[in-house]
């Protein structure tokens, strides 16, 4: 019969409060890169920082304690380099969403200009526009929780969305070139102690 391991329940509830804070302040600051809210939340931020340090002191005897932890912990860490990330670009004016804002702001204030698109070339772009936008969410998604990977794994997360999403993209293409199919899915996977991305045909 299997020993039953024992779980502490101060740190499990500590580590269930570090993960719902981590997803409200995820909304946060999406709300902020947004511009919907003007102020950054970083006091919400200190405090996961500092909930995360208090669990990181506590002895955890229980494997999946341990195991939970460290996913947590690698999930913060690619969710404060996605936050570092954007706010680098927003010092420099080239975040996506000011330069969306900035080209609302200016064709706000130009002079109007007849359509010269027909109803259906505007279904077009619109349909094109939107699934440029579920893909790129899509692409964000795995680069996170390949970077959780990576983190669990003790590999280095110095790595960066575009690039990441440039070599998802290849395999993406090439899948649907080989396979001629036009669904194609993203797996991570743990080989030899190393996180994988693997793209393979739906």
């Amino acid at each position: 019969m299997a020993r039953k391991e024992k779980v502490d329940r101060i740190v499990g509830n500590d580590m269930d409060e570090a993960e719902q804070k981590m997803f409200l302040l995820k909304i946060e600051y999406e709300k902020f890169f947004s511009g919907i809210e003007r102020i950054e939340p970083l006091r919400a931020r200190e405090e996961i920082r500092r909930i995360m340090r208090d669990i990181s002191l506590q002895t955890m005897t229980a494997a999946t304690q341990r195991f939970k932890y460290q996913s947590l912990k690698a999930r913060f860490q690619s969710l404060e380099l996605y936050w570092t990330r954007n706010l680098v670009q927003i010092e420099r004016g080239t975040h996506p969403k000011m330069k969306f804002r900035a080209a609302v702001n200016s064709s706000a204030s130009a002079p109007a200009v007849p359509e010269a698109l027909s109803a259906e070339q505007q279904a077009v772009l619109r349909q094109r526009s939107e699934r440029s936008e579920r893909e790129e969410r899509a692409y964000k998604m795995v680069f996170e929780k390949y970077m959780e990977a990576r983190a669990t794994c003790g590999q280095s997360t110095e790595l960066s969305f575009e690039a990441v999403r440039e070599a998802l993209h290849k395999q993406v293409r090439l899948i649907k070139s080989t396979y001629q199919t036009e669904n194609v899915k993203f797996r991570i996977l743990i080989e030899e102690g190393k996180a994988k991305v693997k793209a393979v045909p739906q």
